[in-house]
């Protein structure tokens, strides 16, 4: 069951749901919605760095090693990070871009999950590519695995997904929060893959 509006906005003030920050006009019908947050986050392995009119632009299979020419979820993977800026972010094909959301999200009792805004999917733009979903006591900014079909620029602070939140039937024996990979400093910002953890 996928509570209202209404009952994102109880939730808040009952502490069940923390969303930081609240802006109570995003609230939705069924959902809430989230803007970008100003930290970008790309993969070493197939992007080269160079400067074109003073924006930064990432430029996928420059001077690729059999070592860097794929990548292997057992080893830990080195990222560039940097932060948007006011005038945007271009973003372009054949690159995954880790974003994040501006808020930080805890939803206590409920399951919450992400989707893209139909007014960026129009664009071309895809905001997640299977992690949309937070168990309960997760508590972070939620990481964006942005893609496009063509090139695109974001804004800091636009709105970029929605969330909505289901009720569970039962109780959780445990929380995200004890178990999960990306809980504390983890949660907040673009961050990486941690699949190397599992093996």
């Amino acid at each position: 069951m996928i509570i209202t509006g209404e009952q994102i906005k109880e939730a808040i003030k009952q502490a069940t749901l923390t969303i930081d920050p609240f802006v109570e006009e995003n609230v939705q019908p069924a959902s809430i919605d989230l803007t970008l947050g100003d930290e970008v986050r790309v993969y070493a392995h197939h992007v080269r760095h160079t400067e074109y009119e003073d924006h930064k632009l990432y430029q996928p299979g420059a001077s690729m090693s059999p070592k860097t020419a794929w990548m292997d979820p057992k080893e830990k993977q080195e990222t560039f990070t940097f932060k948007m800026e006011e005038r945007g972010w271009l973003i372009k094909p054949g690159i995954l871009y880790l974003m994040h959301t501006r808020e930080r999200i805890c939803a206590k009792t409920m399951v919450s999950v992400l989707d893209g805004k139909s007014s960026i999917g129009r664009l071309g733009v895809v905001v997640h590519l299977t992690a949309g979903y937070g168990d309960p006591g997760f508590d972070g900014q939620y990481t964006l695995e942005v893609t496009c079909i063509h090139p695109v620029i974001l804004y800091p602070g636009m709105k970029i997904a929605q969330m909505r939140f289901h009720v569970m039937y039962g109780e959780a024996d445990t929380s995200y929060a004890t178990k999960g990979h990306y809980v504390d400093g983890k949660a907040m910002g673009a961050i990486p893959s941690m699949a190397h953890k599992q093996f």
